[in-house]
């Protein structure tokens, strides 16, 4: 059956760049505001309840990065081969990666089910909301495989320049969530008064509902039958091409948020307070992170192409112009966090005035750290795109743990300066990082990297067939 793919016509970069970055931003913006709601809903019981669902959510955005793990290289290569013309290529990735997101999704549920009080453990959690901590991870560990086939079926999507449907799934799954909450967290329209573990029911019922509905659009989008007997059928070339991307850019995104849950386990000692203070200002960070993210990922497709059709010098071109984009955008929301941005948001979770107080001072540390890290996403995205994949990990190492760590530590232990002290830490190290991601690329050291990688993968002649 012949296959009909939408093609990307690179002659207007920024019209394209924003038709493809806007759905993607409200896209991100469902799968973040999923914890946004537990955790706004939730407040309406009290802060401590707050508390309790930390490290829920805490989990749940490791998930999300540990499935990007498979679902970036996906995404990667997919935009590549559509680029180089290769349908044999995108057919294969395409049902290798159901067959990883099943696999992926499994493990890490087994891992947060049966781990979570080692999980709560490593993390400090404080002895009175120990035990509704635990409970909660473990039920809300079930949603850990929808989640997986919903990045999964998101990132093939957008490699065929289908943003808005992912978008238009994950606003429908946030509304059933919204509505599911209202009935189990709260007991109404006769429906048990669970508490948070209503929250935790709703998030993942509703999670399956919508992989249905996704499923079906990719089905749809792409033309390409699912055969099942391949899911599984892994290729040990197109296995490589995949974790030559997702492997190093996975581990760079799992280097942060290891780093971010060590920090959170150092602020589980200072107390209740300012933990929960922790959890939502860093859910408020994450509001400006998916501005920046929406932007990269945009590019990352763009450039993906460019690179799949060797137009080296088209790739250069959107990135600069990306980045420009973004430090504006940024620029914009990150000055307005201290203005008013930053208590008007907190002041829909608690009117506590001891975590607004302990919130403020951090407040103008962001107007820093998110010049760097929108620097950060952006090339460290388009670098994986071109295939310059070891940099990124090696400064993520050694700017991470030998920068933001030690001076967390120093600041916030050391010095008693507490969560200020840890969030100074987070700004050194985006700072440090964005600046020397942008004197690579501005040095062109990635070129070299990117020719190789298209020779490796796409000068040869023979190709792995599937039949559709």
């Amino acid at each position: 059956m012949k296959e009909k793919f939408k093609e990307i016509s690179f002659d207007n970069p920024q019209l394209h760049l924003f038709s493809l970055s806007w759905p993607i931003f409200i896209d991100l913006a469902m799968h973040f505001i999923t914890i946004l709601i537990n955790t706004w809903m939730v407040s309406m019981i009290s802060i401590r309840a707050v508390a309790e669902l930390n490290v829920g959510g805490q989990v749940f955005q490791l998930g999300f990065t540990l499935f990007n793990f498979v679902n970036v290289g996906v995404c990667v290569c997919c935009a590549q081969a559509l680029g180089n013309g290769n349908r044999n290529l995108v057919r294969r990735i395409f049902h290798m990666s159901f067959g990883l997101n099943i696999i992926w999704g499994l493990a890490i549920f087994f891992c947060a089910f049966f781990g979570s009080s080692l999980i709560c453990d490593v993390m400090n959690i404080p002895v009175d909301i120990y035990e509704v901590s635990n409970n909660y991870l473990k039920l809300f560990s079930f949603v850990f495989l929808a989640e997986a086939l919903n990045l999964c079926c998101g990132a093939i999507l957008r490699a065929h320049g289908r943003t808005r449907d992912p978008m238009v799934v994950n606003i429908l799954m946030n509304f059933l969530t919204v509505l599911g909450n209202y009935c189990l967290l709260f007991g109404n329209f006769g429906f048990p008064q669970m508490g948070i573990y209503g929250a935790a029911v709703s998030t993942v019922f509703f999670r399956y509902v919508c992989v249905g509905l996704i499923l079906y659009l990719v089905l749809k989008r792409t033309r390409i039958h699912l055969i099942f007997g391949y899911v599984f059928d892994f290729k040990k070339k197109v296995l490589s091409q995949i974790f030559s991307i997702s492997l190093p850019g996975a581990g760079e995104n799992l280097l942060w948020m290891l780093q971010f849950l060590f920090m959170t386990s150092v602020v589980g000692t200072f107390g209740t307070l300012p933990l929960a203070t922790h959890g939502i200002y860093g859910q408020m960070c994450g509001l400006i992170l998916l501005f920046s993210l929406s932007i990269a990922l945009g590019t990352e497709i763009l450039v993906a192409r460019y690179i799949g059709a060797k137009k080296f010098s088209l790739a250069n071109k959107q990135l600069l112009h990306s980045v420009k984009i973004g430090i504006i955008i940024t620029g914009i929301l990150a000055v307005n966090i201290p203005i008013w941005l930053g208590q008007t948001l907190f002041s829909l979770f608690t009117e506590d005035p001891a975590v607004i107080s302990m919130a403020k001072n951090i407040f103008y540390i962001s107007v820093i750290m998110e010049g760097g890290r929108i620097l950060n996403i952006i090339i460290i995205n388009s670098l994986r795109a071109v295939g310059d994949t070891i940099f990124p990990v090696v400064m993520a190492v050694a700017s991470m743990w030998g920068i933001s760590v030690p001076v967390g530590l120093f600041l916030g232990v050391y010095l008693e300066m507490g969560l200020l002290g840890v969030w100074i830490g987070f700004c050194a190290d985006e700072c440090i990082r964005g600046i020397l991601m942008l004197v690579r690329w501005r040095k062109k050291a990635w070129v070299k990297s990117a020719a190789a990688y298209y020779r490796k993968n796409y000068m040869k002649k023979k190709t792995l067939k599937l039949k559709a």
